[in-house]
């Protein structure tokens, strides 16, 4: 991490239904030493090589550097339970993708920064009440309330087909008597039944289960969000039997506009100066340097 003046204040979290299904992998992750096109637009075929890191910023855009005398320190509020982006490891030492962002962004600055862990469901409240400057949890912009603002966002979770290894797929052709599988009543499965209606879909009650019968070769692919199938394509449970095939597939109308960092209505400045920073660590290489590291299967 980077040498950062960031203080930490800890409070009681609480556990979402889907940092407990990811934790086991973050914790194994965590121990190992593009923009945005239309859906039906992009390509298919084999997981890229090199990895792909996505970028969210135009590097063309003009942004003035802010003067660290005008904006002070700033104080961010997130969670302790929500991996790969904050969550503690085996060792109890606190880690993840927004943690180390977050030392990115005030470095950048040159600014000191405390942080500050809250149940999620409090977070908003404790930003409007002025007891933190800038919320980045896991939020999505479109969760922001009317009483704040959000910068562009940080990371987006694209839709991805997954295959079993070395078996040939075209989302474009369907075969008879096979299914593609997702969750039931999902906005994958409604994304599936608008773009490939010529396939038979197979829903399941959850993502494991559709991608349990993948594995076992009931069906000939699942469609779901790639970051928590990313997770299972890297545990154990895969028994390293899959792969992304197509897509990336990004559709905010669908799958949402991403993470961003959420600020107080009447703190367009730090929005502007969080803007600005978000880019600078982009273009320094330093988000690639930590999308690898937790992501070591890329989402894109």
């Amino acid at each position: 991490m980077m040498p950062v003046r960031l203080k930490v204040e800890l409070a009681h979290t609480l556990w979402p239904q889907v940092a407990r299904e990811l934790m086991a992998t973050a914790l194994l992750v965590a121990a190992i030493p593009m923009l945005s096109v239309p859906a039906v637009a992009q390509g298919f075929g084999k997981q890229p090589e090199p990895l792909v890191v996505p970028n969210f910023w135009d590097p063309r855009a003009r942004m003035e550097r802010p003067d660290p005398r005008e904006i002070g320190g700033i104080r961010f509020l997130t969670t302790e339970d929500f991996p790969p982006f904050s969550f503690r490891d085996r060792r109890g030492v606190l880690i993840g993708f927004d943690i180390d962002l977050i030392d990115a962004l005030c470095e950048v600055l040159k600014v000191d920064c405390a942080l500050q862990f809250r149940p999620f469901d409090t977070l908003y409240q404790t930003l409007i009440k002025g007891e933190g400057d800038a919320v980045i949890a896991g939020l999505r912009a479109a969760e922001a309330g009317p009483d704040v603002i959000v910068t562009s966002p940080y990371m987006k979770f694209p839709a991805r087909f997954v295959t079993r290894r070395g078996a040939a797929f075209d989302p474009q052709e369907s075969f008879s008597g096979n299914f593609l599988g997702t969750v039931c009543g999902s906005a994958h499965g409604a994304f599936l039944g608008r773009f490939f209606s010529h396939w038979r879909i197979a829903c399941y009650p959850s993502l494991a289960a559709a991608l349990g019968e993948l594995n076992r070769g009931r069906i000939v692919a699942v469609f779901g969000d790639a970051l928590r199938t990313a997770f299972w394509l890297h545990g154990e449970r895969s028994g390293n039997c899959c792969v992304f095939s197509g897509g990336p597939f990004l559709d905010d109308r669908y799958f949402g506009p991403g993470l961003s960092i959420a600020v107080r209505q009447s703190d367009r400045r730090l929005k502007k100066v969080l803007d600005y920073a978000l880019r600078e660590v982009y273009r320094s290489g330093k988000y690639e340097e930590l999308y690898l590291r937790y992501f070591p299967i890329s989402l894109y």
